[in-house]
């Protein structure tokens, strides 16, 4: 098989039905095929750096509870003003007109949480939810979904490791609940920097969650054009990004990141943590920023990266959040 795979249309030919590209093809090909040139050593290590501290940094007195994972199961993406985040993207899911049998793919999925909104949001699942559960984030469950499109078929990735593990067991929680089967998920580990799983043309949604602004402003083109390329004819990206005019520098400040945990729903046993663990995670992005290892660009500058790959932007949802103001982009394949 190896030696008649010559290109990366090759490997993607060798994708299911639902154009997600097999694991064990993807991982002997992916190195081969690269969208653009590595990232010089200093910046790769700089990024090891931030990702390992940023991603396996603990809960005090939780030694199996990482903090990445923590700000998911309390509710931090559905605090007051935080719709830049997630409320937005399930807005624009929502307005779609999706057919029973949609094909999904979720970037960088957060764990399984975004899993869970996705596909509440796209009618994969609808919420039987008490009256005193409905619309707080503990809704946000498979206690509390019933299964309404079976022929869906989703694929959703993770980058690190933990992150990975804890996103296939809210996968295997779903199917103990019969609230997905193995042919409705495609799960795998995937570097944005990479070519994606997912091959050309077959994708109903691809959302990509506030990740493309970890590269440098000249890398975004390319990343965005890999993503756009697995849309098919009249499909939809929903991407997230911070603002061009959102610093590092000012928001870093101990009294912002105080304003930003009060405009969510911590619990104050994990607010302490969080309040440590956001100023360094502040720190460190000021220093990604500073050296353009990382960059902020605005809905609108996405949607122009992205035209060249056939896609045009119907609506761009403003960040309602001033400390954070996370702009939502969405644009249809039209070529």
């Amino acid at each position: 098989m190896e030696k008649s795979i010559k290109s990366w249309n090759d490997v993607e030919k060798l994708s299911n039905k639902n154009g997600f590209i097999p694991l064990e093809v993807y991982s002997e090909n992916k190195k081969k095929f690269i969208i653009f040139k590595s990232r010089n050593p200093e910046q790769a290590k700089d990024e090891a750096s931030v990702w390992n501290t940023y991603l396996s940094t603990k809960r005090t007195g939780y030694k199996n509870h990482n903090m990445y994972s923590e700000m998911y199961r309390f509710g931090w993406y559905e605090g007051k003003k935080r719709s830049g985040f997630w409320g937005n993207i399930e807005a624009a899911i929502g307005d779609l007109q999706l057919s029973n049998s949609p094909n999904i793919t979720i970037f960088s999925a957060g764990s399984g949480r975004d899993l869970l909104k996705v596909g509440l949001a796209a009618g994969v699942w609808t919420s039987i939810a008490p009256k005193k559960i409905k619309g707080t984030c503990k809704e946000i469950s498979g206690k509390y979904f019933r299964l309404e499109k079976p022929c869906a078929r989703i694929i959703v990735t993770e980058f690190d490791e933990n992150n990975y593990c804890e996103l296939k067991k809210t996968i295997d929680d779903l199917k103990s609940k019969k609230l997905l089967t193995d042919e409705m998920i495609s799960l795998c580990q995937w570097d944005f920097r990479e070519r994606s799983p997912v091959a050309e043309a077959t994708q109903d949604i691809v959302v990509f969650s506030l990740t493309g602004n970890y590269a440098t402003i000249d890398e975004q083109p390319y990343i965005l054009k890999e993503i756009a390329k697995s849309i098919k004819l009249g499909g939809h990206l929903i991407a997230s990004t911070m603002a061009s005019h959102y610093s590092f520098s000012a928001n870093s400040k101990p009294l912002n990141i105080a304003k930003f945990i009060l405009s969510t729903k911590l619990e104050l046993s994990i607010a302490r943590d969080f309040l440590r663990w956001g100023l360094k995670w502040s720190k460190m992005a000021c220093k990604m920023y500073e050296k353009g290892y990382w960059a902020n660009a605005s809905a609108e500058i996405w949607s122009d990266f992205i035209a060249p790959s056939g896609m045009n932007k119907i609506k761009i949802y403003e960040g309602p959040s001033k400390l954070v103001p996370v702009e939502v982009l969405v644009a249809e394949k039209i070529l």
